[in-house]
């Protein structure tokens, strides 16, 4: 049976982790915005959060008593921050202790696998993982099942033992991408593509469906003609690369790039190359520096991955399974498309989690559409969601 939410608005390696025991990481780090970090007065928030229709602060102790785990992405990382501050926020909301460990940029797939490893160690009552590559947590998953701790995937991975599975369908991302191009671009052009440097293969599909989807809507007419790589997942990791691309190819008419904050680097790659103007510019996540970016006019379009919204129904996924509760075996999120003249309407990371440590439901709101199944993962997109992701079409 499916549910629909939301209203439409290797062996074990030895690393180095970080462990954010019942706290996260507040204080900046090289390459991430100052957005990252802001904050907003509670008396504000809860006016913003009133009028999205979150649902009221309620009091919560299910959660009494648990450790919840999180392998998690590092909070240099915009999206990474927002998810573990999120996670922070949402299990002490219901009692519960939170273990979010850190791993790497400079190690991510060796470190993620020792940040999932070392929960199981403490022996959490569940644990999660950010879906950075998700095959290559098959591994731990298993090890975390066997010691009698229920998993939830962060995303769809060959680990099948996993008590729920996430799966954020950046595919329909890619699609809606393409076709802003062509309905943008019908005579065509070139298009850049910002790739992320480490072998995450969701963002490795991410690529391929959007050039295809390009070419196919255009009739060949829009070009994909250059990749740049971010080999460290930070602004300066993607402006020399970017920057290298668009001297190669100055005619070029737009970038698409796997996340807002290589969106940015592409963004001040082309105003030091003069050629901004001439550019519409893609990003993914609407976290906090891409919504700000947005707002700014840095970038012109990106897709809204809800992390806030994802981790609260985590936790309360987490909860249900450590409690002998039953959960839901597959939840999919559907990336919404938000333009610099939409961005207006989507609160801040900073507010959304001051909801969710709150006890508010931020599924109410809408802002991250959710199809929950008992029995396959959806993977398609449905027809009464289609048009509410797409990108609007604006010059």
């Amino acid at each position: 049976m499916n549910h629909f939410t939301g209203r439409l608005l290797p062996a074990i390696a030895v690393a180095t982790v970080t462990i954010l025991s019942a706290c996260t990481s507040s204080g900046s780090k090289p390459g991430t915005e100052d957005a990252v970090n802001s904050t907003v007065a509670p008396s504000e928030a809860n006016k913003i959060l009133d009028e999205i229709h979150a649902g009221p602060p309620t009091a919560c102790t299910s959660g009494k008593d648990l450790t919840l785990g999180f392998a998690a992405v590092w909070s240099s990382n915009a999206a990474g921050k927002a998810s573990n501050d999120a996670f922070d926020a949402a299990a002490k909301a219901c009692g519960a202790t939170p273990l979010v460990v850190e791993a790497k940029a400079d190690d991510p797939l060796n470190t993620m696998i020792s940040a999932m490893d070392l929960i199981t160690s403490k022996k959490a009552d569940a644990v999660t993982f950010f879906p950075l590559t998700a095959d290559v947590m098959t591994a731990p998953s298993r090890r975390a099942a066997a010691a009698g701790i229920p998993v939830v995937a962060g995303e769809l991975t060959n680990f099948t033992g996993a008590a729920t599975t996430f799966h954020q369908d950046r595919l329909t991302g890619a699609v809606n991408a393409a076709k802003l191009f062509c309905a943008k671009h019908p005579d065509g052009g070139e298009v850049i593509y910002g790739a992320y440097g480490q072998p995450q293969q969701d963002l490795l599909d991410m690529q391929k469906r959007f050039t295809q989807e390009l070419a196919s809507c255009s009739a060949n007419k829009l070009k994909v003609v250059a990749t740049y790589q971010n080999q460290t997942d930070d602004i300066a990791g993607g402006l020399s690369t970017a920057q290298a691309a668009m001297q190669q190819h100055p005619k070029v008419i737009g970038v698409v790039a796997y996340n807002d904050t290589d969106a940015v680097a592409a963004s001040r790659a082309a105003s030091n190359l003069g050629i901004r103007n001439q550019l519409t510019i893609v990003g993914y996540n609407v976290d906090a520096v891409g919504l700000d970016a947005l707002q700014k006019g840095t970038i012109d379009y990106s897709f809204l991955w809800g992390q806030p919204e994802q981790v609260q129904e985590t936790v309360n996924v987490m909860i249900a399974l450590a409690t002998g509760q039953k959960a839901p075996k597959y939840i999919t999120l559907y990336p919404k498309c938000v333009s610099k003249k939409t961005a207006a309407q989507v609160p801040s990371v900073a507010v959304r989690t001051a909801g969710i440590a709150e006890g508010r439901d931020m599924s109410k709101t809408g802002l991250q559409p959710m199809l929950r199944s008992d029995d396959t993962p959806v993977l398609e997109v449905p027809d009464n969601v289609r048009e509410s992701v797409a990108c609007p079409v604006e010059s």
